[in-house]
């Protein structure tokens, strides 16, 4: 599998104003070049931290930009937060991407969740692994096996 980063917060996106919803597919220029990198992926890691329970207004602005190119692609989720590890954000992530037609690739038992962040984190930026539960090998073999399925499903 071949990863690249895309940091919402580097985006620096303005909050969602256009006129038309996404789905209509009449795409500003910053829906445009987010549209194309989206497209470029046929999967997705979700990185999030959870914030009262949730997940951040930045992450759901940036979603909220662009539609058919999250289509049929999946995704797998990595939280971090209190005590339990970002959970919550996931679980409400979840329904999101249904919207957007992408499948969750992993259940409950198998997101990557990081406990008590502020101590998780060592001196070189590194998670420890006792505040870390989850199968990251499970997890990316099945995002794999849902990110080729519905590849060949995207196929004309």
């Amino acid at each position: 599998m071949k990863f690249e980063l895309l940091d919402v917060a580097e985006l620096n996106l303005p909050l969602f104003d256009q006129a038309m919803p996404p789905m209509m597919h009449q795409y500003g220029e910053v829906q445009k070049k987010l549209a194309n990198k989206i497209a470029s992926a046929d999967g997705f890691v979700f990185i999030t931290g959870e914030y009262n329970h949730s997940i951040p207004g930045s992450l759901k602005n940036f979603l909220d930009y662009i539609f058919a190119e999250w289509n049929y692609k999946a995704a797998a989720f990595v939280g971090y937060g209190g005590a339990v590890g970002g959970s919550r954000a996931i679980e409400h992530l979840i329904p999101v991407l249904a919207e957007l037609k992408v499948a969750s690739v992993a259940n409950t038992m198998n997101h990557i969740l990081i406990r008590n962040i502020f101590n998780a984190i060592d001196e070189s930026g590194i998670p420890k692994p006792e505040f870390i539960s989850g199968d990251i090998g499970k997890q990316l073999k099945e995002l794999d096996w849902w990110v080729s399925a519905l590849k060949i499903a995207r196929t004309p």
